[in-house]
């Protein structure tokens, strides 16, 4: 009787099991890591809003205390981050009407021409073609009569309505 040598190893079924296995938690991790991703970079866009938001009732309040009420609406006008200490590394400054499918993701940007600023939000995900889809925000101030109640919470930087306009949920008071 002639016995058969039993082979050592996996089966080539075996490793495609494995592979497929392998391939699926891949693929669940990388789907994972990019709606973690967006997540961290919606909180970066949220917490800069707040330092803005900041910033701007400072910039108020200091015209009011001055008594340079009739300068208010003139921060509308402005880029906010001229109001930080220092910018930020992701600034691309003011541009004149961009195109925003040429500049590069994750940074900021303030638009000369609709006078807002602008963060240029990376979506998608492995699967998918990224795309960058822009979030504009604009400065709300109270009317000139305000009082400094009012200048130390009124005013705000909101999401920009419009066609090019992605909202997003930030945390804070969003008043139009």
């Amino acid at each position: 009787m002639i016995s058969k040598a039993r082979q050592r190893g996996f089966t080539l079924f075996e490793l495609a099991v494995v592979a497929i296995v392998l391939g699926l938690l891949a693929t669940v991790l990388l789907s994972r890591l990019a709606y973690y991703q967006e997540q961290a970079q919606r909180a970066a866009v949220a917490q800069m809003l707040g330092v803005l938001r900041t910033s701007l009732r400072v910039q108020a309040l200091h015209l009011y205390l001055q008594g340079k009420q009739s300068q208010l609406p003139g921060l509308q006008r402005q880029n906010p981050l001229d109001w930080l200490e220092q910018r930020p590394p992701n600034d691309l400054g003011e541009l004149l009407a961009p195109d925003v499918e040429k500049l590069p993701s994750g940074n900021w940007f303030f638009d000369r021409s609709d006078q807002k600023l602008g963060f240029l939000l990376r979506t998608g995900n492995i699967f998918s073609p990224i795309r960058v889809d822009v979030m504009k925000f604009k400065v709300l101030l109270p009317n000139i009569g305000a009082d400094a109640g009012q200048l130390a919470s009124v005013p705000d930087i909101a999401p920009a309505s419009g066609p090019d306009a992605v909202t997003l949920p930030v945390t804070g008071p969003a008043k139009n």
